[in-house]
């Protein structure tokens, strides 16, 4: 399973922001589900009136509707500073979403700031650079200078694939893994060191039930 993992990681990713990029440009004329700027994605007057706190609030209010198939958070920018710096030395990575105590499912992850495409492994081994994106986020910064944040929307492409609440999980770890150094220490070894990656290491990091899983 880790060597699966590690060997189709640094081939997969890559194809899959390619192969996503093409598909949403002959699908829709565009190449991501929102677009780059934030004021294409919500009125500027409603936010720059507004301190860091009001802004969070309206934010997050905006993304609030559980019928869309969207997400939101929002970072510090000194929290999205390393979280940047970290994913242009280590763009790789693989994140799990646990269904339960030794079930879980993997989904790579591929930062091209200022977006984050996610695919589920699975997703990946049947159909390869044809795979659907579970869940694009994207990283707005121009509330940067006046209110010192970062604006996260997570659009989610395949529902099935990807609930509501597991792109949330998904996005937690995602900027855990890439800002907290113990953590990082994964992400790093995936991308430079891929002999010392340790899947279960990490699954057991997080305090699930990893028992029954295979080792190396």
């Amino acid at each position: 399973m880790q060597a699966a993992a590690r060997s189709q990681g640094g081939r997969a990713a890559q194809a899959l922001w390619e192969a996503y990029v093409q598909q949403r440009r002959g699908a829709m004329g565009l190449t991501l589900p929102s677009s780059k700027s934030l004021w294409d994605v919500v009125n500027r007057g409603r936010l720059e009136p507004h301190g860091a706190e009001a802004v969070h609030d309206i934010w997050m209010q905006f993304h609030a509707d559980p019928t869309k198939n969207r997400t939101a958070t929002v970072l510090p920018v000194a929290h999205y500073a390393k979280f940047a710096e970290n994913a242009t030395k280590s763009p790789q990575f693989v994140l799990p979403v646990f269904k339960g105590p030794n079930a879980f499912e993997n989904f790579f992850v591929q930062c091209q700031l200022p977006i984050v495409l996610f695919t589920t492994l699975e997703e990946y081994k049947q159909r390869g650079s044809a795979a659907t994106p579970a869940v694009v986020l994207t990283h707005y910064t121009e509330m940067v200078a006046d209110k010192h944040i970062v604006l996260v929307r997570g659009d989610i492409i395949s529902p099935s694939a990807c609930s509501r609440g597991e792109a949330e999980q998904l996005t937690r770890l995602l900027h855990d893994f890439y800002t907290v150094d113990q953590k990082y220490l994964f992400v790093h070894a995936f991308n430079h060191r891929q002999s010392e990656f340790d899947l279960k290491r990490m699954l057991d990091s997080l305090g699930h039930d990893t028992s029954q899983l295979p080792h190396d």
